[in-house]
């Protein structure tokens, strides 16, 4: 009877472990597997969005590229959902003839709507593009 008790108990710590193993091999193959974005000449692209209580939405843009890059060009939109569908409403451009580029605004919005950040960056060698990438923000409601 003994024996039959411990087998028995054996039996539901492995039942129980297994999940737990098959989990932390999923995981850890999610990890290795996750890719950021495969730029070449892009070192880093960073945007950040904000709306205040009195509706001020300010962002954010920055962008570093390698140093053999002349140019960087930024554009930044808020754009507001009405009507089923995205409407820019107000948007910035800046060049810089170096291999950063850095581009911040703030803008007042109406109330009762759903805002985001959409941004696009360029980089330039002699005014030939090199590499261009884009971020679409998560909506806030104001």
């Amino acid at each position: 009877m003994r024996k039959r008790i411990i087998a028995f108990a054996l039996s539901l710590l492995i039942l129980c472990l297994t999940p737990i193993q098959m989990f932390a091999q999923s995981t850890s193959q999610a990890t290795e597997s996750e890719v950021g974005p495969m730029w070449t000449h892009i070192t880093e692209f960073t945007n950040s969005f904000d709306i205040s209580s009195s509706g001020l939405a300010q962002f954010d843009t920055s962008l570093y590229a390698r140093s053999n890059v002349n140019k960087v060009v930024i554009e930044a939109s808020i754009q507001q959902y009405s009507n089923g569908s995205w409407q820019t409403i107000k948007s910035w451009t800046s060049t810089s003839n170096t291999n950063s580029g850095y581009l911040a605004q703030k803008w007042y919005v109406v109330s009762g709507y759903y805002y985001r950040l959409v941004s696009t960056g360029a980089v330039y060698q002699n005014d030939v593009l090199m590499e261009q990438t884009s971020f679409t923000g998560s909506s806030y409601w104001y």
